[in-house]
């Protein structure tokens, strides 16, 4: 009964220790699959940066680096921008990094050499182009005036409806950056929560400071109880 009592312990045990085993690397797994989740979406939210045509890829240096800021100190990226063989478009390659900090969040202190690299994207885009907000989305003459006049009230320099810059709206301080915003997203019939995944998160804080996105969500919230 002794022997049959200890080789009923040990079998517990060594069974008890496989089932942890595999508990353990269960939640590695899941924790790696959050991370690679959550580099994903960072992929797609810098990459929509560029989308905004916030950047000049012909003024940018080959190779940047950067991180997330305090909301995502453990994640850092990596973009290099080579030129392709047809005029004005580029070849990007974007890595999202991973690092644990040993310490509290600084600003430019992520280690990107000593990373991990959780994923990485490809992608081919071109150099911003001027847009004519009538001819490139339809306006009739009298909205195309309206936004016109709109964006000469706003007193901003550079503002021209039938040859807007995109990458003038990188230029803007945040007073202004409000003002503009609004008028150039309803253009383009756009609306801003329709990009609240693409807005930098310090801008977008400060949006939603300012009671912008709250004014327009009461808005529709006002339409859809009438």
């Amino acid at each position: 009964m002794l022997l049959e009592t200890v080789i009923a312990t040990g079998l517990l045990v060594l069974g008890l220790a496989v089932i942890g085993a595999q508990f353990q690397d269960s939640q590695m797994s899941i924790k790696k699959m959050e991370r690679r989740i959550r580099a994903v979406e960072l992929a797609e939210q810098q990459l929509a940066h560029l989308d905004l045509g916030l950047i000049e890829l012909d003024s940018v240096d080959e190779v940047q680096e950067g991180d997330f800021g305090p909301r995502h100190p453990d994640y850092g990226w990596r973009m290099t921008t080579e030129p392709t063989a047809i005029d004005a478009l580029y070849c990007l390659s974007l890595e999202i990094l991973f690092l644990r900090r040993a310490e509290e969040y600084k600003e430019d202190d992520f280690d990107h050499d000593a990373a991990e690299v959780l994923f990485a994207a490809y992608a081919l885009r071109p150099t911003a182009q001027k847009l004519d907000l009538g001819l490139d989305f339809g306006l009739p003459d009298e909205e195309l005036e309206r936004v016109s006049q709109t964006l000469s009230d706003t007193g901003v320099p550079g503002l021209d409806a039938a040859n807007f810059d995109p990458t003038i709206l990188a230029k803007l301080d945040f007073e202004q950056m409000v003002e503009v915003l609004p008028i150039v997203l309803d253009a383009m019939g756009l609306e801003l929560g329709d990009l609240e995944a693409m807005i930098p998160p310090e801008i977008l804080d400060k949006l939603k400071e300012s009671g912008a996105l709250e004014d327009e969500n009461s808005d529709k919230e006002g339409e859809g109880g009438k």
